[in-house]
């Protein structure tokens, strides 16, 4: 009777931790292989939040942000063959930046993870991954590429003309006379001057004494103008292919009688290499640097074993 006693009660007590095991047990759903690893439904809908909104896009179907992570995963793995890894002091330094970036103080950073619908662990673990990501393509891609000075130069040459051609400039003085209420008179005092500065007077003493122009006391000069700054009569003279410097011209316009001489003319000029060779070599860095971690990305998603479940 003991022993049978016994027995029940043991049976009874394997039952019920048979029964409640089974209660409890969650059968996740896998819906990718990477290598050995798996990722499931849960760490796939969990790390959607967060890939959506780096991505910026909220929308992003499930299967997109699977192939992210996929990828992602690929990463890491090659990372922690490497050795690298993060400690958490970077982590926390990071999660500080953002913070101070969008001023955010702990409570409404919480409130912020909280709205989101994501705990500090995964946040923490996003973190550790993208700087661990970033760690291994220092290393592999952007240690590996670099640009001479002599091929930024030789860029700056190809698509000088494209991109660093400046405006045709020229300096010039002026002799400005105004309409008066008799325009004939107007005329003939311009024409006076005009003929004056063709038999060789000087234009500086001649814009001192009749020009009511802002540089009259300066001789006329009105320095260096880009082509396309002045009035259009002014400016097809200065940039017309034919003239030259020495040359002078009367011309009219609404405002009055313009006497114009050009002092020095710059038809080609180029933005100076030296103030260029920084943007240069950071263009085509980015450049080489995108297209050796493409192809650094893809021979290690080619040698990896990715299923895809979902």
């Amino acid at each position: 009777m003991k022993k049978g006693l016994i027995l029940a009660v043991g049976l009874l007590i394997l039952s019920s931790i048979l029964s409640s095991s089974a209660d409890s047990v969650i059968i996740e759903k896998v819906v990718a292989v990477v290598n050995k690893q798996v990722i499931t439904l849960t760490e796939l809908q969990e790390r959607a939040i967060l890939i959506r909104k780096a991505l910026r896009n909220p929308n992003l179907p499930l299967k997109d942000v699977l192939q992210h992570i996929v990828v992602e995963t690929i990463q890491v793995q090659r990372a922690k063959e490497l050795g690298l890894s993060v400690p958490d002091e970077a982590i926390d330094s990071y999660i500080k930046s953002f913070m101070r970036e969008n001023h955010l103080d702990k409570a409404s950073f919480d409130k912020l993870l909280k709205d989101w619908g994501i705990s500090l662990e995964a946040y923490r673990e996003e973190v550790r991954r993208r700087i661990l990501i970033s760690k291994l393509v220092n290393l592999e891609v952007r240690s590996r590429v670099a640009v001479p000075e002599e091929e930024a130069r030789e860029y700056y040459e190809k698509h000088k003309d494209e991109l660093y051609l400046l405006p045709a400039k020229a300096r010039l003085a002026d002799i400005f006379i105004p309409w008066g209420e008799d325009k004939k008179e107007t005329m003939e005092k311009a024409h006076d001057i005009f003929q004056k500065l063709q038999l060789g007077e000087s234009f500086k003493k001649m814009a001192a004494l009749y020009s009511q122009g802002p540089n009259a006391e300066e001789g006329g000069d009105m320095g260096w103008v880009k082509k396309g700054e002045l009035m259009a009569p002014l400016d097809a003279f200065l940039f017309s292919p034919k003239s030259k410097p020495g040359d002078i011209k009367l011309i009219e316009t609404e405002s009055g009688v313009h006497i114009v001489k050009i002092l020095e003319k710059q038809e080609k000029n180029y933005v100076p290499f030296d103030q260029v060779k920084k943007d240069i070599t950071r263009k085509l860095y980015q450049e080489r640097v995108s297209k050796r971690y493409q192809n650094w990305l893809n021979t290690l998603i080619n040698k990896a074993y990715v299923k895809i479940l979902l």
